[in-house]
């Protein structure tokens, strides 16, 4: 576990500190009109904090991350009582029907609109349990999303008032206008993490900074000697750390220097 930044004010965490897990049951429309249903397990990280973050991993990772990232990330954030980390995954593409214009489908539904109507469930679900999970009535919601996730987070960003700041690690524009809307049309904090390696979100780092942006603010880190995937042990370290720089302000996360 890494310190706890001293700019953080932890909180007393809920009776209830166990991880929650929940397995929640939608459906979805094909573009033949066909209803598909479709589950989406969530586990959720409790605290008396009335902060939520709302993570969406990658597409090549579960709800408990690449080597249990996310999971250790909210246990993490819940041992401080910093926060209540709620992570999930969406369907995995599954290619039985090939569409024409994305490669990724699951049982005939677009992939990228799944993943997006994903994490607008569970921040709803999210919202609608909050005395549950984080204590509060009306939570502050941050959300994260790491490549494909971010792209998701960027096109849901401006659905809720309640979310305040979003963290795009990694991220590319994998779910297309839906990405570049809700992106520019967020009126919170906008922070973004990438690795000095990573050559397309590098790219699309820039390109957010030239868009015009309703955001409040904008803050782009490029995190030096470090790919697309945040691998290794001291990578992974950053990757929490970009967490702490992004939701509670501690500056620590490298950057290149000049």
């Amino acid at each position: 576990m890494l310190p706890v930044p001293r700019h953080w004010q932890p909180v007393r965490p809920m009776p209830e500190t166990k991880p929650i897990d929940s397995k929640l049951d939608y459906e979805a429309q094909t573009e033949a009109a066909e209803t598909v249903s479709y589950q989406v397990p969530v586990t959720t990280y409790p605290t008396g904090s009335g902060v939520i973050i709302v993570n969406s991993p990658g597409s090549g990772e579960l709800k408990d991350g690449r080597n249990q990232r996310w999971k250790n990330l909210g246990l993490h954030l819940q041992e401080a009582g910093l926060a209540t980390l709620v992570t999930y995954n969406a369907p995995r593409p599954d290619f039985k029907v090939q569409l024409e214009w994305e490669p990724y489908s699951y049982e005939g539904v677009s992939w990228n609109k799944l993943l997006i109507e994903s994490l607008s469930h569970v921040v709803e679900w999210s919202l609608e349990n909050s005395v549950q999970i984080c204590g509060s009535e009306s939570p502050v919601i941050f959300l994260s999303g790491f490549s494909s996730g971010g792209s998701a987070v960027g096109a849901v960003s401006n659905r809720y008032p309640n979310i305040k700041r979003i963290l795009l690690l990694s991220t590319y524009d994998s779910v297309g206008d839906p990405f570049y809307e809700g992106t520019f049309n967020f009126t919170g904090d906008i922070y973004l993490a990438y690795g000095g390696e990573d050559e397309p979100a590098g790219i699309l780092a820039r390109v957010i900074q030239m868009g015009a942006l309703a955001a409040r603010s904008y803050q782009a880190r490029e995190v030096p000697n470090c790919g697309h995937r945040f691998e290794g042990e001291a990578n992974t370290k950053l990757l929490t750390l970009a967490f702490h720089w992004a939701f509670e302000g501690d500056n620590s996360l490298p950057k290149p220097q000049a």
